[in-house]
């Protein structure tokens, strides 16, 4: 009798370990699985850097699956606040008042909740520049109180892919049928995207060059979207912001300030504010494929409807970002850096947290 009992515990002991040993397969499984998702492998494809790879074993651990009994215990804590969380909760309201020489201009500070702590900022973005191994521009705008920073605003950079989002701008406010269909007959020069890579012939919806146009920053979608309505409706729109920026028939692409190109960025802004498309555009532009610079730094946190620009042979590496927090910026960031690599990226990144920080205390007058 003993004998069978010993061997009943044996074999109930085998199952349990069996049991437990899929449990943890299946597990392993599906954790896998969710890291694998667009969002992560994305971030994971930027760069094999330490805030790289802490952004996807983040996701990772999120995605592990709880039980019922753990679900309440895994819920996401409220973030700590940091010291600026603190300090605007407080709402102790200074007239602003920064003294100092800074490399950069501004204007437009009025109420701010820390004069101490904007004057670290101030430092932060100074020192930035004046140690970035490349030249740069840059516009920083508040939405709501106009307050603005702005460093070289004079220079003429090569606009790159950035002046997409206001092309697209110009179809839209001239109510462009967006089921027209235009056929693919031609493509920009040295173009391997994915509108370049379809066979001639291939027909294509407005809506759809658009879609590849701010989503891939699809060069030859622009391309095809510009042979068909010219530059005409992206003038007259330049001509009612006051933006210096022109194009030609013979010239997609052309040359620009960062405060001109800012200009235009403020524009979408306010057209998606109130107009379907409008949102419609900073939707597919905060969904975009290539995602390194502003909004990788700050897309965790709110909306970022951004357009990068880049160009090999001239050395151009330019990002615009509408960044929808709680009180709304545009950052425009002009550079001659190699584009595309991880050590061009961190110039972006690194202004647009301190950007984020300075945006944060100025107070609504």
């Amino acid at each position: 009798m003993k004998k069978v009992i010993a061997l009943l515990c044996a074999c109930l002991l085998l199952t349990a370990t069996a049991c437990g040993g899929t449990t943890g397969s299946s597990s392993d499984d599906v954790l896998y699985k969710s890291s694998d998702s667009s969002s992560a492998a994305s971030k994971k494809k930027s760069s094999s850097s330490s805030s790289a790879a802490e952004k996807t074993e983040s996701t990772e651990a999120a995605s592990a699956p709880v039980s019922k009994e753990e679900s309440s215990a895994a819920e996401p804590a409220e973030p700590e606040k940091d010291e600026i969380d603190k300090i605007v909760e407080a709402g102790n309201v200074e007239d602003f008042n920064i003294d100092g020489y800074y490399a950069f201009g501004y204007e437009g500070f009025s109420k701010v909740y820390s004069n101490e702590e904007i004057k670290k900022c101030f430092d932060n973005i100074n020192s930035l520049i004046n140690n970035a191994n490349c030249k740069i521009a840059i516009s920083y705008k508040n939405m709501d109180t106009g307050a603005q920073v702005y460093y070289d605003t004079y220079d003429r950079y090569e606009v790159c892919s950035c002046i997409k989002a206001p092309y697209v701008k110009s179809l839209l406010v001239n109510n462009v049928d967006l089921s027209q269909i235009i056929v693919k007959n031609d493509v920009w020069m040295d173009d391997d995207g994915t509108v370049a890579s379809s066979p001639y012939g291939t027909e294509y919806t407005v809506k759809q060059l658009i879609e590849y146009a701010l989503q891939e920053s699809d060069n030859t979608a622009y391309y095809l979207l510009y042979k068909k309505f010219g530059c005409q409706w992206f003038n007259n729109l330049m001509s009612s912001i006051g933006a210096n920026i022109y194009l030609g028939w013979d010239y997609l692409y052309t040359f620009s300030t960062v405060t001109d190109m800012a200009k235009c960025y403020w524009d979408i802004y306010n057209y998606s504010l109130d107009n379907e498309y409008g949102k419609w555009m900073t939707d597919l532009m905060a969904d975009a494929k290539y995602n390194y610079q502003i909004g990788y730094a700050l897309g965790d946190k709110y909306k970022v409807s951004q357009k990068y620009g880049s160009e090999f042979e001239d050395l151009s590496f330019h990002n615009c970002a509408i960044v929808y927090a709680d009180s709304p910026f545009v950052l425009c960031i002009y550079t001659t850096l190699y584009p595309e690599i991880e050590d061009s990226f961190i110039i972006f990144r690194e202004l647009a947290v301190e950007f984020d920080k300075l945006n944060r205390l100025i107070a609504q007058s």
